[in-house]
């Protein structure tokens, strides 16, 4: 298993840190509520001025509420409405430095002020998105986009 203390290296380093004990905590196991409740619940321990970390799973054309860490949330979001719904209709990460000014923007909480979504995709197809919202304006950046979607796609690979 692992232990988590304090990340005091380089953010690079923490996040190469946090992928290696995604991919401990999934390795052999086939759940995927399990695995995606214990992801969230990890990015929630590791992400500093975040007020939300979850999943949403695909069902169909829309995007349902899957575990997550934070306030209650919208359950069901259709694909190209907001920022989840955006990234699971075109396949591809969005970064928002200010969600009102997002065309669309779900605000399932009020204290949300950025956010990033990444897709996860097997298979070519989206079975769902990593979504996480801060409360503090662009707090997301090219660091966080690259090493959460290789978290995510350690995830996708045993959600296959």
């Amino acid at each position: 298993m692992f232990h988590v203390e304090g990340y005091t290296q380089s953010r690079e380093e923490n996040y190469t840190l946090v992928i290696k004990q995604i991919e401990a905590l999934i390795e052999g196991e086939a759940n995927v509520i399990a695995n995606l409740a214990n992801a969230s619940a990890l990015l929630n321990q590791f992400l500093k001025d975040i007020n939300w970390v979850g999943f949403y799973l695909r069902e169909g054309d829309e995007l349902v509420l899957g575990p997550f860490q934070g306030l209650p949330a919208c359950v069901r979001i259709p694909f190209g409405k907001g920022v989840c719904g955006s990234a699971a209709l075109h396949k591809k990460a969005y970064v928002v430095e200010d969600v009102h000014a997002f065309p669309g923007h779900i605000a399932c909480d009020a204290a949300s002020k950025s956010e990033i979504v990444i897709p996860l995709i097997a298979e070519g197809e989206v079975i769902g998105v990593l979504d996480i919202d801060s409360p503090i304006h662009s707090r997301f950046d090219n660091i966080d986009l690259k090493y959460l979607e290789q978290f995510a796609s350690v995830l996708c690979d045993n959600l296959k």
